[in-house]
């Protein structure tokens, strides 16, 4: 492109050829660049037969311009006269073109929007306590390419490198977060002893305050007892239901031996609450011998061992 734009720029001065046909330069009324130096296609729609002449006009600079200014028709008419342009074939349209120039600020504020969303990306479950970053604002033109790189991460930090290649400049920076999980949270008060429905609670992201216990999914809450009351928002967690005990203490059970196609059943008394698939101790009625079975049922065990 730059040699065809010499060669003919020296053909124009040696033989100062006219336009041949007409053409039109039509102005806009305002354009924004990411550039200093100002072509004539950037701020006008050019009409040309010719399209190597079009080709031509298009690369000439008519100005530079460092923040925002004003191109004028006359300062056209100046440049096409500079670069040997026949003035009586060029119609222009319009008196001004309202240039500005689109530039970015780095700054605190930039690089924190980047760093959360690298953040958001890359750790979902993450809630981000505070950004540490040192205080910088560098102006640039247009928008700039970003590199957020993760240098190391502990329990409580993430140590991330934000890196401009065109500018050759790299930033540190370190994220203070806390650790969010999933949960099923009230929505709103729910007393003591209340059974739990599908519009009592929903699923919420929040901080834990101990290592487990929590439940993230609604099916698991519904129909269950709450042991004590529960605050608007508030985590329902396992230890907050009653247990659903099949047999109770001191209920009298139904026992099942069996071994092969063998199989009695004997009467017996719990010693021990008992949730499904748990193991207690059973008294014998019959015998009083106490022995370990498992329960798999409403006030119904299995015998496992000891001597019925």
């Amino acid at each position: 492109m730059q040699a065809f734009i010499k060669i003919f720029l020296i053909l124009l001065f040696l033989a100062k050829i006219s336009l041949g046909a007409q053409v039109e330069i039509y102005l806009k009324e305002i354009v924004y660049l990411s550039k200093y130096e100002v072509n004539l296609s950037d701020i006008a729609d050019i009409k040309a037969k010719n399209q190597n002449l079009k080709k031509y006009l298009s690369s000439i600079i008519v100005k530079k311009i460092y923040d925002k200014g004003v191109i004028t028709k006359e300062d056209i008419l100046k440049s096409l006269k500079e670069n040997f342009i026949d003035l009586s074939q060029a119609v222009i349209h319009g008196e001004k073109t309202i240039v500005a120039i689109k530039k970015t600020t780095i700054d605190r504020v930039f690089l924190e929007k980047h760093i959360r969303n690298y953040i958001r990306k890359s750790y979902p479950n993450v809630e981000i306590e505070n950004i540490s970053i040192r205080n910088v604002s560098i102006s640039v033109i247009g928008k700039p390419e970003i590199i957020v790189k993760e240098k190391g991460k502990t329990s409580s930090y993430i140590y991330l490198s934000v890196i401009f290649p065109d500018l050759n400049k790299e930033i540190s920076a370190s994220v203070r977060y806390t650790q969010i999980i999933k949960a099923v949270v009230a929505n709103y008060p729910l007393p003591k002893g209340h059974i739990i429905k599908p519009k009592d609670v929903k699923i919420s992201y929040i901080k834990p305050k101990r290592i487990r216990g929590y439940i993230d999914k609604i099916d698991l809450v519904l129909g269950k007892k709450l042991k004590r009351s529960i605050k608007k928002d508030e985590p329902i967690g396992f230890r907050d239901l009653e247990k659903e005990y099949l047999v109770r203490k001191n209920n009298n059970v139904k026992v099942v031996y069996k071994k092969g196609s063998f199989k009695i059943e004997l009467l017996g008394r719990a010693l021990e609450n008992g949730e499904k698939e748990q193991i207690i101790r059973v008294k014998n009625i019959s015998s009083g011998k106490v022995i370990q079975c498992k329960v798999i049922g409403i006030n119904k065990v299995e015998f496992l061992s000891g001597d019925y």
